[in-house]
């Protein structure tokens, strides 16, 4: 055993090795078994060691100029703490107040600051890696059993923060390779929650929230410039949420707030795409995002529910897709554009099984379907060109379905599907300018539409059950 009190004070410490004369190093011990090992090489070298009473182990290795080192371990069993520094100008602390910690740092550059502080957990475990200069680092954990964090960093003027506070066997990592990213993570009560943020480039931001909850991940990966990633976990378990970004300015933002065994997810490729993604209670349901180009925007809201599915997929410049799934259970809706400034509005509310696909390539194209109630409905639009107009309403009805394909400039087609079963209605135009209404209130009744040429219009009424209509139109110019 070694002994209870051991203090000393000195320029250089016994066990260490110092070659300069203005180094300092200070090391208070109190307890037993304790060690502590200072090497510092080079000038104006700090490092100030304090232990607490048993098992504690400390060292700290500088080797450059100006360089600082604190480690505090009070009051603890088996907290053990390495720093190493290269360079100059660094900062590092440490401060453990706890049971079986081990906290792990190394600098390599200039004027980098790392700071550790874990309180009153339970076999927690931080690393930090900086190598480069101004880089900053801070992993918090206070009142956590088996926590860990990490946080690499590659570059300059990085920032990045991990903060974990009342959980248990929560899992944090930051990686950032380039110059003035900045990451915050904070993880707050729950169990087994995980975030990873990777970030490669300039002026990324990354931030993420984990309150409560079990099972939760979320996932960040930004490449490039000035990209900004928000994701936030409220309670909820095995909820999962990603968000990739390649490209400049690009911005995700998720929420998932309570429910379970829900996803969201975006990918973003090109610069300055928006996506959005809510997820309100229920569980089971599944967002995915996609953007290919300029600045597209997406958004999806899912609202209670069980089993809804809602997929956008956008390339091109100055897309806007709009999902709403609220309440209902397995209700599909998918979104393809292809161009600019398409348009696509989707609202699937209650119900189940019902089915939304809409597919646009071209310019300025607009869709909207509204789904309300009924179940194993189907609408299915297919748009090509310019400045085409398709919109559908399928209203407390079962079993009925809705297709509209569009190809050309200017044409509009509107289906209204009211009451009633087993209703279809299908329209076709080719050309330009061209009008198509159907109005369905009953059960059993069908309308066929064919429109093919310029300026053609139908109209179509039908009340009760069992009507039937097919219009069939064509003439030579395709002119608008």
């Amino acid at each position: 055993m070694k002994k209870l009190m051991s203090i000393l004070i000195a320029v250089v410490f016994t066990t260490g090795v110092s070659f300069s004369q203005d180094n300092i190093s200070e090391i208070l011990q109190v307890g037993t078994d304790q060690d502590a090992t200072v090497e510092q090489v080079g000038t104006f070298n700090y490092s100030l060691i304090d232990q607490s009473y048993s098992l504690n182990i400390a060292s700290a290795i500088q080797n450059g100029d100006y360089n600082t080192s604190f480690i505090n371990q009070f009051n603890s069993d088996w907290a053990e703490a390495y720093v190493e520094q290269y360079g100059m100008f660094n900062l590092s602390s440490v401060y453990q107040n706890t049971v079986w910690d081990i906290a792990n740092v190394m600098q390599d550059g200039e004027s980098n600051m790392s700071y550790v502080n874990q309180v009153n957990n339970f076999w927690s475990d931080a690393i930090i890696n900086q190598t480069g200069t101004y880089n900053r680092a801070l992993v918090d954990q206070q009142e956590g059993f088996v926590d860990f964090a990490a946080i690499i960093q590659y570059g300059d003027s990085n920032d990045a923060s991990v903060t974990q506070y009342f959980g248990y066997a929560n899992w944090a990592a930051v990686i950032q390779d380039g110059t003035i990213n900045w990451a915050i993570v904070n993880q707050h009560g729950g169990s087994f929650n995980s975030s990873f943020v990777e970030q490669y480039g300039d002026w990324n931001w990354a931030f993420t929230t984990q309150r409560g909850g079990d099972s939760n991940s979320i996932e960040i990966e930004q490449y490039e410039y000035a990209n900004t990633a928000i994701v936030n976990q409220f309670r909820g378990e095995v909820n999962s949420a990603y968000v990739g970004q390649v490209g400049d300015w690009n911005w995700g933002y998720i929420v998932q707030d309570q429910g379970e065994y829900n996803f969201a997810g975006i990918a973003q490729i090109g610069n300055g795409n928006s996506a959005n993604i809510k997820q309100l209670g229920g569980d089971s349901n599944w967002v995915g995002l996609v953007q290919y180009g300029n600045w597209n925007d997406a958004k999806a809201l899912q609202a209670r529910g069980f089993g809804n599915e809602a997929y956008s997929e956008q390339a091109g410049f100055h897309n806007k897709v709009t999902i709403k799934q609220i309440d209902g259970e397995g209700n599909l809706a998918e979104v393809y554009q292809v161009g600019h400034r398409n348009f696509t509005n989707i609202q699937q509310l209650g119900g189940m099984d019902n089915e939304v696909y809409a597919y646009q390539e071209g310019n300025r194209n607009y869709i909207e379907t509204y789904q309300w109630g009924g179940s194993g409905n189907l609408a299915a639009v297919e748009q090509y060109g310019k400045h085409n107009y398709s919109g559908i309403l399928q209203w407390g009805v079962t079993n009925s379905a809705a297709d509209v394909y569009q190809d050309g400039k200017h044409n509009e087609s509107l289906i209204v599907q009211f009451g009633g079963d087993d209703n279809y209605a299908i329209v076709t135009q080719d050309g330009n300018r061209n009008y198509s209404e159907i109005l369905q209130v009953g059960s059993e009744n069908s309308a066929d539409v064919y429109q093919e040429g310029c300026w053609q219009e139908s109209s179509v009424i039908q009340y009760g059950s069992g009507n039937s209509a097919i219009v069939s139109q064509a003439n030579s110019s395709l002119n608008p």
